[in-house]
């Protein structure tokens, strides 16, 4: 089967196309449109780069880890998890109560794959 292809011209067909990934992405067969899913995403992110609506890239460590939440559909418990610290220390971290010490950072780019560029600007 072939990947279906999308293109977005308007406002009017991107409201429409969001509206259509949220209910594909709400419905039962979702696993079944994986491929229509992506496709319209990518038209959807074109269509928002043409019209400059992309966001700048979060600047701090909270909002960094806020993305990477968001991305893998996790909260923050599993977040920690993840990264193998506790939440306390995780919580401390993101709200600025705790400095971001090296054993942290380099979780931060083995686990969540962050480049060490950005660690680095975030620490300085």
């Amino acid at each position: 089967m072939q990947t279906p292809s999308f293109t977005i011209s308007n406002d009017q067909e991107h409201a429409a196309a969001v509206e259509q990934l949220i209910q594909w992405n709400q419905a039962p067969d979702v696993a079944d449109r994986l491929a229509e899913i992506h496709a319209l995403g990518e038209a959807v992110e074109a269509y928002e780069e043409s019209q400059g609506w992309v966001p700048e890239p979060p600047q701090t460590v909270r909002g960094i880890l806020e993305v990477e939440m968001f991305k893998r559909r996790i909260r923050q418990r599993q977040l920690a998890e993840l990264l193998g610290v506790t939440e306390t220390r995780l919580s401390e971290v993101m709200n600025g109560k705790r400095e971001m010490n090296i054993d942290f950072a380099r979780k931060l780019h083995t686990k969540l794959q962050i480049p060490g560029d950005v660690i680095l600007s975030l620490a300085a």
